[in-house]
């Protein structure tokens, strides 16, 4: 009768290590997919040009004899603006400037100047010193501006935002 239970048990342990083996295999196949798949993927080829179509400009060269590329900056007049606070009394005075892509921009922010406060006064006032406080939340801010403000520009777009004056109180 002894013998009977250990030939019962024989097959029953083969059948899970059997089961473990070939999930540990199909994991393994998975894992090795994944990781040619990620590792040596090819990039897709360009679509090919249609007749008529102008060619792509060259990037610019990059590199210590690279020609300087010439930067348009706009500055903007100090904001002062209550933040979002439960006690409302933090606020925020900012002053930054604007990095823009080309002369025509600086003359459409100029003439929207007043849509361009405004966004930006909307967007500072919605904000917590929490959100503002590490530099992290600096940088989302910028990137939020930055987005927010290229919506109405059509002339060109805002590449950064640099903050000169950044105080909470």
């Amino acid at each position: 009768m002894a013998e009977e239970k250990t030939e019962e048990a024989t097959p029953k342990k083969k059948s899970k290590l059997l089961l473990i083996l070939i999930i540990l295999i199909v994991l393994l196949a998975a894992g090795g997919g994944a990781a040619y798949f990620f590792l040596f993927k090819k990039k897709p080829a360009p679509p090919p040009k249609q007749a008529g179509q102008a060619p792509a400009p060259a990037a610019a060269p990059a590199g210590p004899n690279a020609p300087p590329m010439k930067t348009i900056i706009d500055h903007l007049s100090t904001f002062i603006v209550n933040l979002a606070d439960q006690s409302g009394s933090r606020y925020l005075k900012v002053t930054m400037d604007l990095s823009l892509s080309n002369e025509a921009v600086k003359k459409e922010i100029e003439d929207k100047m007043p849509m361009v406060r405004d966004t930006i006064i909307t967007i500072l006032s919605n904000k917590y010193y929490n959100d503002i406080a590490t530099p992290a939340g600096k940088l989302t801010l910028k990137r939020e501006l930055i987005s927010r403000l290229n919506v109405m520009l059509t002339t060109g777009r805002i590449l950064d935002i640099y903050f000169t004056e950044f105080v909470v109180q």
